[in-house]
């Protein structure tokens, strides 16, 4: 994902769980006095089961697009460019938010999100089960 995109990494403790929600939708969390929506990354995909307790790292989504978004991750892996990877077919179909698809020199599969179209996803903004 573009780093532009993105306006900080924290962790948070304490997700308070929405009731009738989707279950990659992991509850809302105060960060810094502002509530923010928080979508298991993973989950949505379909990548893995939501990420078990309530403490977790949050990409909290930049302020411009005026969405109080986090996406919650299990950890985050640091800066990677995409230079010296080889180009792959993304692991992902989802067109509208993944823009590409790499494997580094070790074998692990990566992926581009567009954080911006995420946030407009019709699929993602209706966490409501």
């Amino acid at each position: 994902m573009d780093l532009q995109q993105i306006n900080e990494v924290v962790t948070v403790s304490g997700l308070t769980p929405v009731p009738w929600s989707k279950p990659w939708f992991a509850g809302v969390a105060s960060v810094r006095g502002a509530i923010h929506g928080i979508t298991d990354l993973a989950a949505f995909f379909g990548l893995a089961s939501p990420i078990e307790g309530d403490e977790c790292r949050l990409l909290l989504a930049h302020p411009r697009y005026g969405v109080n978004a986090a996406l919650r991750i299990e950890q985050p892996l640091g800066l990677r460019s995409v230079s010296g990877m080889k180009s792959i077919d993304a692991p992902l179909t989802n067109g509208l938010v993944v823009v590409g698809g790499w494997l580094d020199q070790d074998g692990i599969e990566w992926i581009g999100l567009d954080i911006e179209r995420l946030l407009t996803d019709p699929g993602f903004l209706q966490a409501g089960a």
